[in-house]
């Protein structure tokens, strides 16, 4: 078993875990819950899953891009999007094309949505070569295989903030 193989079976295995605790961490909550409105400025709890519904989406994209071989170790910058990523105190505005309509959002259309995003990842994560760089424009260039650390830490972070998004409205009850 080669080392690139090794990272990917771990990479998958925690990719699968991450969606499966963002899944549970949702699906028993009411819709009114989902839509309700934590504090001022804030997304509520569908909304961030439509936002991961739709950089899920973008990364789909990406994974199906044709690329070019790395010239470098495909996991290189990892480690960098992890930093990014999982640093709580930092704040992020997202780009425009992952950012959610306001309104009220039926969990049933959020949730097929979200799994479907997620099946998506999953299935292209296995029908592309992880090691091929794309060019992106919010990434720059980039390896397939840190697009799926990048989904990783970037669900991570939103699993997070859901966490509080839930708890705060639980606490308004």
């Amino acid at each position: 078993m080669t080392k690139e193989k090794i990272n990917t079976e771990a990479l998958f295995s925690s990719l699968d875990a991450t969606s499966n605790e963002l899944m549970q961490l949702v699906q028993n909550e009411k819709e009114e819950t989902l839509n309700a409105v934590p504090f001022a400025n804030s997304w509520t709890a569908a909304q961030v899953l439509i936002h991961i519904t739709k950089s899920n989406r973008a990364i789909v994209q990406g994974l199906q891009m044709h690329g070019l071989p790395a010239e470098r170790d495909p996991e290189q910058n990892a480690g960098n999007l992890k930093k990014i990523f999982l640093d709580f105190t930092a704040k992020y505005n997202s780009p425009d094309f992952t950012i959610p309509e306001d309104g009220y959002h039926n969990k049933e259309q959020i949730m097929s949505a979200l799994k479907l995003s997620i099946t998506n990842l999953q299935t292209g994560r296995n029908e592309t070569d992880l090691s091929e760089i794309i060019d992106l424009p919010v990434f720059g260039e980039i390896t397939k295989l840190e697009l799926l650390h990048f989904v990783l830490y970037h669900t991570q972070r939103h699993i997070r903030q859901l966490k509080n998004i839930l708890g705060t409205i639980k606490n308004l009850s």
